[in-house]
């Protein structure tokens, strides 16, 4: 018969003091148990998420911030199955058309915006697409629209004088190039846009001591450079041509796609 003091070291040892095997068990038992239950809540939170349609129209938003604009097509179609169109919707389904390469559907999605209250980035956004297209004259068009509609917007004065000068219309894009840079001047796009037209106006020093200033890197500074040449050659183009009319005449007229 076990003694009394044997009998109650057992059940210490049997209650608290199980193998080294056991616990391991235990312990990854609650660990696997602990992960299930973030699983369920993290999954809790996304379904949240998309079911608040403010909160998924940011998700989309933020898609197209990293660039994911192939995913953020599917989520559009998911967030208009659920809640229906908006403006603001279809204005990311426009900007993923374009980034994505259909230019005519971008275009389309464009044009239905016109109406609304999302005219001025309608107009914006043909310009982009008819610009990656090499139609600087009809680009620079709907860029003026968008300017003339959001005329503080840096992005789009920039966008503006870009079309100007690709199309040959150097003199005529110093004031929405210029503008763009006085509004932002700490986009890198926005400074690059302006030493690409004090290069190509013959202002050298200047666009140097800017692209210095900015801090740029050679390989931006040659590609500065590069493009300032191939402006002032279109310009000169521009200039030769006897048929050519001044582009700033033709972005004047209401002749948007």
């Amino acid at each position: 018969m076990m003694k009394p003091i044997a009998a109650l070291c057992m059940a210490a040892w049997m209650a608290g003091c199980a193998n080294p095997a056991q616990q391991s068990a235990d312990a990854l038992a609650q660990q696997a148990e602990a992960q299930i239950e973030l699983a369920k809540l993290r999954d809790k939170e996304a379904r949240a998420e998309y079911n608040d349609q403010a909160v998924y129209l940011g998700l989309i938003g933020r898609m197209q911030q990293e660039g994911l604009y192939y995913a953020s097509l599917a989520h559009i179609d998911a967030y208009q199955q659920r809640f229906g169109t908006a403006p603001p919707l279809q204005l990311m389904r426009a900007a993923a058309l374009r980034e994505t390469g259909q230019d005519d559907a971008a275009l389309q999605a464009y044009r239905d915006l016109l109406p609304t209250d999302r005219a001025a980035a309608a107009h914006h956004g043909i310009g982009l697409v008819l610009g990656r297209q090499g139609d600087f004259v009809r680009a620079a068009v709907a860029l003026r629209q968008a300017a003339t509609l959001d005329p503080v917007n840096a992005q789009v004065a920039n966008d503006l004088g870009y079309a100007l000068m690709r199309g040959g219309a150097l003199q005529d894009a110093r004031i929405p190039v210029m503008q763009a840079l006085q509004l932002d001047g700490s986009s890198p796009r926005i400074v690059s846009n302006a030493a690409v037209w004090l290069w190509a106006s013959g202002k050298r020093a200047e666009a140097t001591a800017m692209m210095q200033r900015a801090s740029m890197p050679e390989p931006t500074r040659a590609a500065v450079r590069k493009e300032g040449d191939r402006v002032a050659r279109a310009a000169l183009a521009h200039e030769r041509s006897p048929a050519a009319k001044p582009l700033a005449m033709n972005a004047a007229r209401n002749t948007t796609p």
